[in-house]
């Protein structure tokens, strides 16, 4: 069963002198998330992502009564692909909006038009079939990309007014995010239910979480949002972050621009994604698929190179 949510004010965040209501602020964050799974299924963009993947190191094998010790080289894969991006639920699972992609081209060689992946992404997005967004969900991993981790873009989705019973929150400290003065929410996951899926080979494992959410001091506006996920692979201790950058668009609802995924083990990184999401649109299924004039979001240029 779930319990009461529950809410630290032992740190209440100073603004200028004044502190931030943080019940306001979460009901702020939880309105924000409403909109986003009512809205989201009939939005697309294009998303440009820059992929790095550490390379198993090779076996070695030293010779009889050797006693060196070899550290392989860290080997990095690399990939840039650019795709037409949107949300959307599998019908058997109507709660749960996951993304979706169809490839457009991968380092800077085309795969399919964009007037293609396009139309081919909005009709599986809208369609009645759960086969051809299940075929979409295993597109990233064809392209070699190693340890790929996806849906980080729609954590908003975590703190849905019916959500929030399963967190303890607190205030944390403020700062600076995407230009305007922001304060931190602490979030740690408490519930049994929830939690990341983690798959690990055929193991999957449900993970609890934590992380902040950054909201503008102003109008409580949730402007970023990160997370942690540790868990135990092969014995090891590895963790997984997550950073995802929200902006209010046009539509009235938050839309990620910037999305920041890492998975180390100590200081050895083991998978990088980092991805820009521009070029908003909202489409109508009538008898065609019809869209709006596309939503230019441009805080920041398509990624060139690790983030951090």
């Amino acid at each position: 069963m779930i319990g009461r949510r529950t809410i630290l004010f032992l740190a209440p965040a100073l603004v200028r002198g004044q502190a931030i209501d943080l019940g306001k602020a979460l009901d702020r964050v939880a309105e924000e998330a409403g909109l986003f799974a009512a809205m989201a299924p009939k939005v697309m963009a294009q998303e440009w992502l820059q992929h790095r993947g550490r390379k198993a190191p090779p076996r070695f094998r030293p010779n009889p009564g050797s006693v060196e010790k070899v550290n392989p080289a860290l080997v990095y894969l690399k990939r840039e692909l650019v795709s037409e991006f949107g949300f959307a639920a599998m019908k058997d699972a109507p709660e749960h909006i996951r993304e979706f992609r169809k490839v457009v081209s991968v380092d800077g060689k085309q795969v399919r038009k964009v007037e293609k992946a396009r139309l081919e992404l909005a009709q599986n997005m809208t369609s009645e079939d759960d086969r051809e967004r299940k075929r979409m969900l295993q597109d990233l991993e064809k392209y070699g990309m190693i340890g790929a981790a996806t849906d980080f873009s729609q954590s908003i989705l975590l703190f849905r007014k019916r959500d929030l019973p399963r967190y303890e929150f607190e205030t944390g400290d403020s700062q600076w995010v995407s230009g305007d003065r922001a304060t931190a929410i602490k979030w740690k996951q408490t519930g049994r239910e929830g939690g990341a899926h983690v798959f690990h080979g055929k193991q999957l494992s449900r993970v609890p979480m934590s992380g902040e959410i950054w909201v503008r001091n102003r109008d409580l506006l949730p402007l970023r949002i990160t997370l942690r996920i540790p868990v135990e692979e092969d014995k090891q201790q590895v963790l997984h972050t997550g950073e995802v950058d929200y902006y209010q668009s046009k539509y009235g609802l938050l839309l990620p621009t910037t999305v920041r995924y890492r998975k180390t083990i100590g200081d050895t990184m083991l998978v990088e994604n980092v991805a820009s999401i521009r070029e908003y649109k909202m489409f109508a299924v009538q008898t065609d698929i019809k869209f709006t004039v596309s939503e230019i979001v441009d805080p920041a240029p398509p990624p060139d190179g690790p983030s951090r």
